[in-house]
């Protein structure tokens, strides 16, 4: 095959005729074709013969061939054959015939109906309950991976594209995901991955999350530059649907479900199975029952990611929660300047400098403010047990990434204003 690609009329491996190109990608081309004897329409993904000739490139393409054909569900793509051609190799599947939800979700289109969205929503989450199930993540879901297939019976929502799929405990696939292959898309990208650790089934369910929040107002929970974006999935709480977008008609149990899929740590989202049976129970067009909240303030741990400016109460920090019944001190890694001492002391937090080793925090301490420290300072000092909470500059993804590597608790946004240090400190201590 050359780099020209396969002409229409070509046979791939003696059984498959080329009818036209459709697609391509990082991986290869993706062609219609008609299998011989069978006289079935089938796609063929055929990767380029100079990445066929890279023992990565090969090894990837069979992990993919493995990982699609190891998960047979309705909602997938079925996998037909696989094997080499000449200089290359293919992987034969069903033949969609259909839009991606790309089509139909986008900034300057319309929000697709709170009933349509669930029902694809719900879809979506069977499969990755199937996929959850035999170990499979596939970290990257976005509205171009999945297909609105128009069948006799309607239409079938399919999940495609494993390509960057990772198996549970399969070493050999762990590296091949983990070895710079990329991380997913940043729109929906959660903050596991993002942070480039190790990853759950929990991860799908966040891009999930954000899908079903763009379909339902247009527009994902986050946007900006790629950098900001990856910043507020690690830091920021999305708005709720209600509160952005409040002319949008939808039940709080439904709005709250999105909110609770884009939870910052996945131990807090519900599993594939627990939102598909949410979804499939819950009448998008129900009336709001009387008593229920309303309008865009969020509550519980959303309402505490990232807020609104600070309220100060008789007896709880700024955010909601109960102080723990006096001032609480913290150990400053510098200078503590007089705007900051003040700040934080009007929200319950005693700043006392220190030097910027580990053994000058005296005890009594609950937590270390460490202003510019680098990531090897900020490892020792959160090797002491208490938390630590440093700064990084806007859109510096590589520094938020460090310092979450290295053991920090929070990272505040620089210029750090007395009270969001303050905020980013009571968390950090909540959290112990």
């Amino acid at each position: 095959m050359n780099r020209a690609g396969l002409a229409p009329g070509a046979v791939v491996a003696d059984r498959f005729v080329i009818e036209r190109q459709i697609g391509s990608g990082g991986m290869g081309t993706v062609y219609a074709a008609k299998q011989l004897g069978l006289e079935r329409s089938v796609a063929i993904k055929v990767i380029a013969p100079e990445d066929a000739a890279k023992p990565m490139a090969r090894r990837r393409f069979e992990r993919e061939a493995r990982v699609a054909a190891a998960l047979r569900h309705p909602n997938a793509v079925e996998i037909y054959d696989f094997g080499t051609h000449e200089d290359t190799m293919y992987l034969a599947m069903e033949l969609l015939n259909g839009l991606s939800l790309r089509s139909l979700v986008d900034l300057d289109l319309p929000p697709l109906s709170p009933r349509r969205a669930c029902q694809i929503a719900a879809d979506i989450a069977s499969v990755l309950a199937s996929a959850a199930s035999i170990g499979l993540i596939h970290r990257d879901l976005k509205p171009e991976n999945i297909i609105l297939d128009r069948t006799e019976d309607g239409e079938r929502t399919v999940v495609v594209d494993f390509g960057l799929a990772y198996i549970l405990q399969s070493e050999e696939s762990g590296r091949l995901t983990r070895a710079g292959e990329g991380l997913g898309t940043p729109d929906y990208l959660s903050p596991e991955q993002a942070r480039g650790v190790n990853l759950s089934p929990a991860c799908d369910i966040y891009s999930l999350g954000c899908m079903l929040y763009e379909m339902l107002t247009s527009k994902p929970p986050f946007d900006g530059k790629q950098a900001v974006v990856l910043s507020q999935h690690l830091f920021v709480a999305p708005v709720s649907i209600r509160g952005r977008a409040p002319e949008i008609q939808i039940p709080s149990a439904l709005d709250e479900l999105v909110l609770s899929m884009l939870a910052k740590s996945p131990s807090e989202r519900p599993s594939s199975q627990a939102v598909f049976e949410t979804l499939r129970v819950l009448d998008p067009n129900a009336p709001q029952r009387k008593g229920e909240p309303t309008g865009d303030r969020l509550h519980g741990r959303p309402a505490r990611m990232v807020s609104a400016p600070p309220v100060e109460v008789d007896g709880v920090t700024m955010d909601g929660d109960a102080w723990f019944g006096s001032d609480i001190k913290i150990a400053v890694c510098g200078a503590v300047e007089a705007e900051l001492a003040l700040g934080l002391a009007a929200n319950g937090i005693q700043a006392v400098e220190i030097g910027a080793e580990p053994e000058d925090i005296p005890l009594g301490f609950l937590a270390v403010f460490a202003p510019g420290a680098p990531a090897a300072q900020v490892a020792a000092l959160a090797d002491t047990g208490l938390p630590v909470v440093s700064d990084a500059d806007p859109g510096d993804i590589d520094r938020l990434a460090d310092m979450l590597r290295a053991g920090a608790s929070e990272v505040v946004v620089r210029p750090c204003p007395p009270e969001e240090i303050a905020r980013k400190v009571w968390r950090a201590v909540r959290k112990g």
